[in-house]
């Protein structure tokens, strides 16, 4: 019988760790993913607000500040989204899945996966664990 594959994903919200898991080691099986820069979503959204516009002399008032959007919250939505997508491409490498994630992101993570990876998902931990060596890693798989 064939033995089976654990992949393991630790993310937060800038970058990402693909892992396999074997006895009681993790081995890196891409590169670790860094999601884009700031100021490319600034760029690409606009300003964050803009400024108070004059209604005019008749009403003698002015309009007050638009809802404010989390640029925060876009980036790493998009970048679980990109997450997602490279479980999706690679879903053939693996038998299960472990997510270990900051939970914001963990949250995003579950709602972009598709069916046929989230079945995959044996187990998930919501912890930003993406600083931690390796060696202590392993004590929450």
């Amino acid at each position: 019988m064939k033995e089976q594959t654990t992949c393991v994903v630790i993310a937060d919200g800038a970058r990402a760790k693909f892992l396999t898991k074997s006895n009681r080691n993790l081995t890196p099986i891409l590169a670790t993913r860094h999601s884009i820069d700031d100021i490319t979503i600034h760029q690409d959204k606009g300003a964050s607000t803009p400024g108070r516009v004059s209604k005019g002399i008749a009403t003698k008032g002015t309009h007050s500040y638009p809802t404010h959007s989390d640029w925060y919250h876009f980036k790493k939505e998009a970048f679980a989204v990109e997450i997602a997508t490279i479980l999706d491409n690679t879903v053939k490498n693996y038998d299960k899945l472990i997510l270990i994630a900051a939970p914001a992101v963990l949250g995003c993570l579950r709602q972009h996966l598709s069916p046929n990876v989230f079945s995959k998902v044996v187990k998930e931990i919501d912890k930003d664990l993406t600083k931690i060596p390796l060696k202590k890693v392993i004590n929450y798989v």
